[in-house]
């Protein structure tokens, strides 16, 4: 039997997880045969009323639920992680958001859209970051690795899936 309500044994672990969660993690770290992904749903659901006139929300990401400020704080917020933090080069960004909207993309697409080589240590990096991963392989020559973007990309950039990216359109006027 739990000694606080399950909306509060969820608000607290989604508070302290490091990463977003699953419904399936919190039913087995619940470990009560009892509770159900619909009850977990309805108090996260009961959790966002109660936020409703706060800064913060309970969002679903690719990978799961998570804590979230709410739109309109972004100023602050980059106030707060502007200290030397996660600084991407140009080449960095566009060649992410190349693999985000071509996948799957080769090396070589990447190049023939930048119209310039990709620095090797960028792929290393989005496969290290794990915002990228290889998807299978083209059928040409040497066969070439195709890259396709993960649910850490999509849990960085605050989406649950791909479509919730803003159209190109959109993009390039930014």
């Amino acid at each position: 039997m739990m000694k606080y309500s399950l909306e509060n044994t969820i608000e607290c672990l989604l508070l302290v997880s490091d990463e977003p969660m699953s419904l399936s993690s919190l039913i087995k770290i619940l470990d009560d045969d009892s509770i159900t992904k619909n009850q977990i749903e309805k108090s996260i659901d009961n959790l966002n009323q109660e936020y409703r006139n706060k800064a913060i929300h309970i969002s679903k990401v690719a990978s799961g639920y998570r804590f979230q400020a709410k739109n309109g704080l972004e100023a602050y917020i980059t106030k707060l992680k502007d200290k030397g933090t996660n600084k991407f080069s140009k080449a960095f960004l566009e060649t992410t958001a190349i693999i985000a909207y071509k996948q799957p993309v080769t090396r070589g697409d990447i190049e023939e859209i930048r119209g310039i080589a990709v620095n090797s240590n960028i792929i290393r990096t989005l496969l290290e970051l794990e915002w990228i991963k290889v998807v299978g392989h083209k059928e040409s020559p040497g066969k070439p690795e195709l890259f396709g973007t993960t649910t850490k990309f999509l849990d960085y950039f605050n989406k649950n899936k791909l479509s919730d990216l803003p159209e190109i359109s959109d993009v390039e006027s930014i």
